[in-house]
């Protein structure tokens, strides 16, 4: 029996799925100015500036690939030499910039910037380094690149001033804040300049439901994330200047802090409800929690980055443990002999025409399970490698949010790569 077809051969649904960019491309690069002297310029994770007193500041530096373009945005306005750099977190894709700041002003004969960040800063750059192919591996599968890319940076640059729980400093006169939150990551930082009313707050909003939740990432604190945007929001910002997505100006600006702390805090409430009653961890994913509709509505909580599910078994991380309540996931005998047994049982010719019934009748998740315990059964079946490409395909072709998304197209990737290592092996025939 041949592979289930649910796609287009080998593009499958990978083709058919819009580009993942919360924000258009063509606008990478361009500088929004909100106030004079203050601005953000777009990108793949978006960089704030403040300049025009003599000095500039640059709130996150953007990528390894695009901290020459953000400095090109500012060298269009300003001549200044950049004083301060603030990392929002410790990420790449907000941090991995700086060594291009730096490299400008040594090329310019300038002082080197200060680089300001959290204390934990430094720390998760120093694990970085430690799992940097783990780190590498991740990065790959999600942006779907091939085997042996290197997408992870080596070299980043650490911060020079650290603090707890808040700091300021001053440039060209003016007080610049620092506050500390524990939210997408425990070393966030949130800027504010009070005499202008803006609020530079890095991930703590990124143009969707946040990101509370990675399948292969640490901890993230949907509890914390919700306070920190109630803190912002009590500042009362005019203009709020995010690390992903559009600047929010005004009431609208208030409006997205304190009904994304609401969403947050009422997916942790719920969890923590239900594992009071004595829920299992697999139980508490299984009942399906969601947003209710006067949230889940909201264009800036739409499942577009972040989902729900994610941010549940994140806070379930953070209470309960790894141990979802099955007894025989406590000490797990190997995964591909338990697979062999179910299959030897049902007949592996069985299994894949269950498994086209199931894609048919529109359960392609259960579809999913059972091509993989093929797989996983003989991992040289072709057939079942073939299906749960195809499978993964078609769930990434119905899901909104990139994240996940981005995962189940790196299994059809690497479902796609293993046949490619099958075809250049003599094989018996079946």
């Amino acid at each position: 029996m041949g592979a289930l077809r649910v796609g287009g051969g080998r593009g499958g649904f990978s083709d058919v799925h819009k580009p993942d960019e919360v924000l258009d491309p063509s606008r990478f690069g361009t500088l929004e100015t909100v106030t004079d002297g203050v601005g953000l310029v777009y990108g793949a994770a978006n960089v704030g500036l403040v300049w025009g007193g003599g000095a500039a500041l640059a709130v996150d530096t953007g990528s390894s690939q695009s901290g020459t373009k953000m400095i090109e945005a500012l060298r269009r306005v300003s001549d200044e030499p950049v004083q301060h750099i603030v990392y929002t977190h410790g990420h790449v894709d907000h941090v991995g910039g700086a060594s291009t700041f730096v490299q400008e002003a040594r090329s310019r004969g300038r002082p080197r910037p200060t680089v300001w960040g959290h204390e934990n800063v430094l720390a998760r750059l120093l694990r970085y380094q430690r799992t940097w192919r783990w780190n590498n591996e991740v990065n790959r599968r999600q942006l779907r690149l091939p085997r042996g890319m290197h997408t992870f940076p080596r070299g980043l640059v650490p911060p020079d001033r650290t603090y707890r729980d808040r700091d300021d400093f001053e440039l060209a006169g003016e007080r610049i804040e620092l506050y500390h939150a524990t939210a997408e990551t425990d070393d966030a930082t949130w800027v504010f300049l009070p005499d202008r009313h803006v609020a530079f707050v890095g991930d703590l909003l990124i143009g969707s439901l946040p990101n509370a939740g990675h399948p292969n990432r640490t901890q993230r604190y949907a509890l914390g994330w919700a306070q920190a945007l109630d803190t912002v929001a009590a500042h009362r910002p005019r203009w709020v200047l995010p690390g992903h997505g559009e600047v929010l100006e005004g009431d609208y600006a208030l409006e997205v802090l304190t009904e994304t702390a609401r969403a947050l805090r009422f997916l942790h409430d719920a969890v923590v409800e239900r594992l009071n009653e004595g829920m299992w961890p697999d139980q508490v994913v299984e009942e399906d929690i969601h947003l209710p509709a006067g949230l889940a509505s909201k264009p800036y909580l739409a499942e577009t980055s972040g989902c729900v599910q994610f941010i549940v078994r994140d806070v379930l991380r953070a209470y309960a443990g790894w141990w979802g309540g099955n007894p025989a996931e406590l000490m797990p005998a190997p995964r591909d002999a338990v697979a062999r047994e179910l299959v030897a049982l049902a007949g592996r010719d069985a299994v894949l025409d269950r498994v086209g019934k199931l894609f048919i009748g529109g359960e392609p998740r259960r579809a999913l399970h059972l091509a993989v315990l093929i797989r996983q059964a003989d991992p040289e079946d072709r057939d079942a490698w073939q299906t749960e490409a195809e499978l993964c395909e078609a769930l990434a072709s119905g899901e909104r949010s990139a994240l996940t998304r981005s995962f189940y197209l790196a299994c059809a990737r690497t479902a796609r790569e293993a046949l490619a290592d099958l075809d250049g092996v003599d094989k018996p025939a079946r």
